[in-house]
């Protein structure tokens, strides 16, 4: 939050127009008509990516786009000032739609699988990625893989980007987070349902609790865990710090893209210089202002300092390898 800084590379090969429509109550199979309507460039990297710029930072996407919707995702890029590296390929991008439980405030989604992705624009993606970054730079990668795209990308893309100074981060998963965890981002950032399923530690960590599923993570090489909790926080630990993270209470109304949110305020703050603890109350702050929304998204600095000071870090024993 202080000015452009270095540059968060989001690594997002799966985008979308994410399409959110708001019915008073939702009820499987019945018909419904939507009170509200909003079509805009989405799916995580966008979300991300967004939520960098809107907190000052300076964001490039990386992924494949094609057919009109990809179009228009270019031209939310523009708008928005999110450099636009992602690769041209035949085949429509998809369309996610989120539908939104105005009486609950719960959301229901549907992921389109999206187009088929040729090699050749596989490795273009992986050359653009390397020649783009610069020592300082982070690097997300998040978001599920397209049809066509081997699961070890986001390891491959972490592993060649080793010795470049540039701050990896993971957020993905089934079999494309347990090739990522062997490759040792320097941060994972899952959900504690990813961790148990997809982290590909099952076997030891069957019936484990959080921080000894957390331990094997780093055992594993892996320089730091970030779990988030929904309305409960996040944790993080490390072999040089651990906190558990309360976040700020708020209203919800659409808790689509909090963990996005969250990651973009934690990674921006990084990139700022901003410490470990800053950075995660930072990105508790992010994800509780994105849920107090209909749409995800953030409106702005200012808005997230006011609720970092309510975010509560409690420090515990950092994990020693």
């Amino acid at each position: 939050m202080h000015g452009p800084g270095p540059t968060v590379h989001v690594v997002s090969p799966n985008p979308a127009q994410d399409r959110l429509q708001v019915v008073p109550r939702l009820v499987v199979g019945e018909v419904h008509r939507a009170t509200e309507v909003v079509s805009r460039p989405g799916g995580k990297g966008m979300i991300v990516a967004r939520g960098v710029v809107r907190l000052g930072g300076r964001a490039a996407l990386h992924g494949f786009l094609g057919g009109p919707v990809g179009a228009h995702i270019s031209e939310g890029c523009r708008e928005l000032g999110i450099e636009d590296r992602h690769v041209r390929v035949d085949g429509e991008t998809r369309v996610n739609t989120v539908l939104v439980d105005a009486s609950s405030g719960s959301s229901t989604v549907v992921n389109e699988p999206g187009p088929q992705v040729a090699t050749a624009a596989v490795e273009a993606l992986v050359e653009g990625l390397l020649g783009a970054v610069a020592r300082g730079d982070t690097v997300v990668c998040t978001g599920s893989l397209p049809r066509g795209v081997a699961p070890d990308l986001y390891a491959r893309c972490v592993r060649e980007l080793r010795g470049r100074g540039v701050r990896t981060v993971v957020d993905t998963s089934g079999a494309a987070l347990a090739l990522a965890v062997r490759a040792a981002p320097d941060v994972l950032k899952v959900n504690e349902q990813e961790l148990r399923a997809d982290a590909g530690l099952a076997e030891e960590d069957d019936g484990a609790d959080l921080d000894t599923l957390m331990r094997h993570v780093l055992d594993a090489g892996v320089g730091a865990v970030v779990v988030t909790r929904g309305a409960d926080g996040l944790c993080y630990r490390s072999p040089t710090g651990a906190w558990d993270v309360t976040a700020p209470a708020v209203p919800v109304v659409n808790a689509t893209g909090s963990g996005d949110l969250m990651l973009a305020g934690f990674v921006t703050a990084l990139a700022h210089g901003e410490d470990v603890e800053t950075a995660l109350r930072t990105g508790a702050a992010a994800g509780a202002a994105n849920a107090a929304r209909l749409e995800p998204d953030l409106s702005g600095p200012d808005e997230v300092r006011e609720l970092r000071a309510r975010a509560v870090a409690t420090a515990v024993p950092a994990v020693r390898r």
